[in-house]
């Protein structure tokens, strides 16, 4: 059995590494006076690095696809504010050869710990016909099963075995602690709880995740808050009498928890419910995505290199109190 070698998250700038990992995306380049070169992303449990060969890169990225396990001989430094690889050689190694388990980039926490709890909050929905259509959506064929699996995103933010179930608790758990803080506008628990649950549900079917995240084609072509909304709607379909009120609103808690329509939310949120779980939603989803970016610029560094995503830089200094 090879050794793992270095972590991405050991790695450091100026590191001599000879380790193995998982190749996410490989791309084959070719500069301005006609001289092949290759660009990786590279993963293993701990997070991804990204990687450049300049030497024989045609030859030595031939046969390695994403998927595939590989060693790699390589330098770290910093460029634009993050660190990379320099690759002086890659070789694609057998599954058999390596502990595949250890390259998968999975959540830190306990998932089977996690769904307990999720389950435990579900199961405390005081709401009759919202506690049934949990009941009835998790004893879907499978989807329990994906749920605890499936990645919240396929970059940035929760991007790893385990990340839905854990981006869902965190919005259920802060719905718990908002609500006392605004007990005077009525909010309806059991309403957004439910919302917090399956707003992302339709992501088990928009991503593929056995070793790298990639989008399916249903992802592609309909996209989670479609796939949520309907596995929801379906559901309700088969409860007696779940009142149309409560279906209207908890559709549209999923249709608007992007919060605006260049975000992919078919509409805005127009209720008090709608909006919590839109800010909730999204507060998760960047302070992981900052703190994903951050971790991953040098130390030395004082910003991240630009986000297109945030459409900044981020600062990376953390402020601690003087003795």
């Amino acid at each position: 059995m090879i050794s793992k070698g270095r972590l991405v998250s050991e790695i450091g700038d100026g590191d001599r590494i000879k380790a193995v990992f998982l190749v996410s995306e490989r791309r084959l380049l070719m500069t301005r006076n006609g001289k092949h070169y290759a660009k990786f992303l590279l993963t293993d449990k701990t997070g991804d690095i990204p990687g450049i060969m300049w030497d024989d890169a045609e030859q030595q990225i031939s046969g390695i696809e994403p998927g595939d396990v590989v060693g790699v001989k390589a330098s770290a430094e910093s460029y634009e504010n993050r660190l990379q690889l320099r690759i002086e050689k890659i070789l694609r190694l057998s599954d058999n050869d390596v502990d595949v388990s250890s390259l998968i980039p999975t959540v830190n926490r306990d998932i089977a710990g996690m769904m307990q709890e999720l389950e435990g909050i579900m199961a405390a929905v005081g709401n009759s016909h919202l506690k049934r259509l949990l009941e009835n959506v998790f004893s879907r064929e499978g989807v329990r099963e994906q749920f605890m699996k499936a990645p919240a995103a396929k970059g940035i933010h929760h991007n790893y075995i385990g990340g839905l179930l854990e981006h869902t608790l965190q919005v259920v758990r802060a719905i718990d602690v908002l609500l006392p803080l605004y007990a005077q506008v009525g909010l309806n628990r059991d309403l957004l709880v439910t919302g917090a649950v399956l707003h992302d549900l339709g992501k088990i079917y928009e991503y593929s995740y056995s070793r790298i995240i990639e989008m399916t084609p249903q992802g592609r072509l309909l996209g989670h808050i479609y796939l949520s909304a309907h596995i929801t709607d379906s559901e309700i379909s088969s409860i007696p009498d779940f009142p149309d009120e409560l279906k209207l609103q908890l559709l549209h808690l999923i249709l608007g928890h992007h919060g605006q329509l260049e975000f992919g939310s078919p509409k805005l949120p127009m209720t008090r419910e709608a909006m919590v779980l839109h800010m909730l939603d999204d507060l998760d989803a960047k302070l992981i995505g900052f703190t994903s970016i951050i971790d991953a610029t040098p130390e030395e560094e004082l910003f991240s290199s630009f986000s297109s995503v945030y459409n900044r830089y981020l600062y990376t200094k953390t402020y601690e109190e003087e003795e």
